[in-house]
Protein backbone atom coordinates (compact mmCIF):
# COMPACT_ATOMS: atom_id res chain seq x y z
CA UNK A 1 0.00 0.00 0.00
CA UNK A 2 1.73 3.46 -0.93
CA UNK A 3 1.60 5.73 2.43
CA UNK A 4 2.09 9.16 3.50
CA UNK A 5 4.62 8.94 7.07
CA UNK A 6 3.42 10.92 9.29
CA UNK A 7 3.95 11.65 12.91
CA UNK A 8 1.46 11.68 16.14
CA UNK A 9 3.81 12.75 19.00
CA UNK A 10 5.89 9.86 18.82
CA UNK A 11 4.09 7.65 17.16
CA UNK A 12 4.49 6.60 13.55
CA UNK A 13 1.24 6.57 11.48
CA UNK A 14 0.57 5.74 8.06
CA UNK A 15 -2.49 7.34 5.49
CA UNK A 16 -2.95 6.33 2.32
CA UNK A 17 -2.08 8.32 -0.60
CA UNK A 18 -5.32 7.39 -1.70
CA UNK A 19 -6.96 9.40 0.46
CA UNK A 20 -5.39 12.49 0.61
CA UNK A 21 -5.94 15.62 -1.42
CA UNK A 22 -3.55 18.19 0.02
CA UNK A 23 -0.98 18.58 2.89
CA UNK A 24 -0.50 22.12 3.99
CA UNK A 25 1.08 24.38 6.63
CA UNK A 26 -1.33 24.25 9.57
CA UNK A 27 -3.99 26.36 9.43
CA UNK A 28 -6.37 28.43 11.54
CA UNK A 29 -9.73 27.46 12.26
CA UNK A 30 -13.08 29.12 13.80
CA UNK A 31 -13.74 26.89 17.09
CA UNK A 32 -17.22 24.98 17.44
CA UNK A 33 -18.49 25.36 20.89
CA UNK A 34 -19.51 22.37 23.05
CA UNK A 35 -17.08 20.30 21.29
CA UNK A 36 -14.96 17.77 22.48
CA UNK A 37 -11.38 19.09 22.30
CA UNK A 38 -9.90 17.08 19.63
CA UNK A 39 -12.18 19.20 17.23
CA UNK A 40 -9.90 22.01 16.63
CA UNK A 41 -12.62 23.61 14.69
CA UNK A 42 -14.20 24.94 11.42
CA UNK A 43 -11.19 26.20 8.53
CA UNK A 44 -11.47 28.06 5.48
CA UNK A 45 -9.67 26.08 3.00
CA UNK A 46 -9.32 26.06 -0.81
CA UNK A 47 -13.34 28.26 -0.68
CA UNK A 48 -14.49 26.04 1.34
CA UNK A 49 -15.41 25.24 5.16
CA UNK A 50 -13.39 22.43 6.00
CA UNK A 51 -13.51 20.51 9.82
CA UNK A 52 -10.12 20.81 11.09
CA UNK A 53 -9.71 17.94 13.50
CA UNK A 54 -6.23 16.83 15.91
CA UNK A 55 -5.15 13.23 14.65
CA UNK A 56 -2.80 13.11 17.52
CA UNK A 57 -5.34 13.85 19.97
CA UNK A 58 -7.69 11.48 18.61
CA UNK A 59 -5.35 8.81 18.21
CA UNK A 60 -2.71 9.26 21.56
CA UNK A 61 -4.73 11.58 23.81
CA UNK A 62 -2.37 14.27 23.49
CA UNK A 63 -2.76 17.33 21.47
CA UNK A 64 -0.21 18.27 18.55
CA UNK A 65 2.77 20.92 19.45
CA UNK A 66 2.31 23.59 16.49
CA UNK A 67 5.73 23.81 15.44
CA UNK A 68 6.75 24.84 12.28
CA UNK A 69 6.70 21.01 11.06
CA UNK A 70 3.25 20.56 11.94
CA UNK A 71 0.54 20.18 9.01
CA UNK A 72 -2.92 20.17 8.14
CA UNK A 73 -3.51 17.45 5.80
CA UNK A 74 -6.51 17.94 3.45
CA UNK A 75 -8.66 14.55 2.87
CA UNK A 76 -11.68 12.66 1.88
CA UNK A 77 -12.36 10.40 4.82
CA UNK A 78 -15.24 8.46 3.49
CA UNK A 79 -15.63 6.33 0.78
CA UNK A 80 -14.10 6.90 -2.74
CA UNK A 81 -15.44 9.97 -4.20
CA UNK A 82 -16.97 11.22 -0.51
CA UNK A 83 -17.92 14.36 -0.90
CA UNK A 84 -17.14 15.21 2.78
CA UNK A 85 -14.01 16.76 3.44
CA UNK A 86 -11.75 16.62 6.18
CA UNK A 87 -8.49 18.53 7.56
CA UNK A 88 -6.36 17.04 10.05
CA UNK A 89 -3.60 18.32 12.03
CA UNK A 90 -0.59 16.02 12.46
CA UNK A 91 3.18 16.87 13.97
CA UNK A 92 4.81 16.26 11.08
CA UNK A 93 4.61 14.57 7.75
CA UNK A 94 7.16 12.01 6.84
CA UNK A 95 8.02 10.16 3.73
CA UNK A 96 6.16 9.07 0.82
CA UNK A 97 6.47 5.07 0.86
CA UNK A 98 4.98 1.29 0.49
CA UNK A 99 4.17 -0.72 3.55
CA UNK A 100 2.18 -4.35 3.77
CA UNK A 101 -0.25 -4.18 6.43
CA UNK A 102 -0.48 -7.89 5.70
CA UNK A 103 2.94 -9.03 5.37
CA UNK A 104 3.94 -11.61 8.05
CA UNK A 105 4.46 -10.13 11.09
CA UNK A 106 2.54 -7.68 10.74
CA UNK A 107 -0.80 -7.30 13.34
CA UNK A 108 -4.68 -6.41 12.52
CA UNK A 109 -4.31 -3.60 15.70
CA UNK A 110 -6.64 -3.32 18.93
CA UNK A 111 -10.10 -2.53 18.33
CA UNK A 112 -10.87 0.74 19.42
CA UNK A 113 -7.34 1.87 19.62
CA UNK A 114 -7.60 5.88 18.36
CA UNK A 115 -11.10 5.70 18.46
CA UNK A 116 -10.85 3.16 16.04
CA UNK A 117 -8.66 5.04 13.51
CA UNK A 118 -5.54 3.18 14.12
CA UNK A 119 -6.16 -0.37 12.31
CA UNK A 120 -3.37 -2.20 11.31
CA UNK A 121 0.13 -2.47 12.26
CA UNK A 122 3.49 -3.26 10.49
CA UNK A 123 7.38 -3.03 10.89
CA UNK A 124 9.35 -1.94 8.28
CA UNK A 125 13.36 -0.48 8.20
CA UNK A 126 12.19 2.11 10.84
CA UNK A 127 10.50 0.68 13.04
CA UNK A 128 6.68 0.18 13.48
CA UNK A 129 4.32 1.98 11.81
CA UNK A 130 0.44 2.19 12.52
CA UNK A 131 -1.83 2.45 10.05
CA UNK A 132 -4.45 5.14 10.42
CA UNK A 133 -7.62 4.99 8.60
CA UNK A 134 -9.24 7.91 7.48
CA UNK A 135 -12.63 6.43 7.09
CA UNK A 136 -12.79 5.81 10.82
CA UNK A 137 -11.22 9.42 12.20
CA UNK A 138 -14.99 10.52 12.43
CA UNK A 139 -17.96 8.67 12.92
CA UNK A 140 -21.38 9.69 12.18
CA UNK A 141 -22.41 11.52 14.90
CA UNK A 142 -19.13 14.15 14.47
CA UNK A 143 -20.32 14.09 11.06
CA UNK A 144 -23.51 15.66 11.57
CA UNK A 145 -22.12 18.03 13.33
CA UNK A 146 -19.65 19.41 11.22
CA UNK A 147 -22.67 19.14 8.64
CA UNK A 148 -24.94 21.66 10.99
CA UNK A 149 -21.82 23.71 12.14
CA UNK A 150 -20.83 24.32 8.45
CA UNK A 151 -24.46 24.90 7.64
CA UNK A 152 -24.39 28.20 10.06
CA UNK A 153 -20.55 28.91 9.06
Amino acid sequence: MRIVEVWLGQQRCAIPVVAIDEVLPIVEARKLSGTPDWIVGIARLRGAFVPLVDAASICTGNPIVRTMNARAILMRPGATGSAMRLAILVDSVGTLRSVDFEAPGSHPGIVGAGRGALTSIATDVDGEIYLLDPSKIVGDEDRQLFRDAMGSA
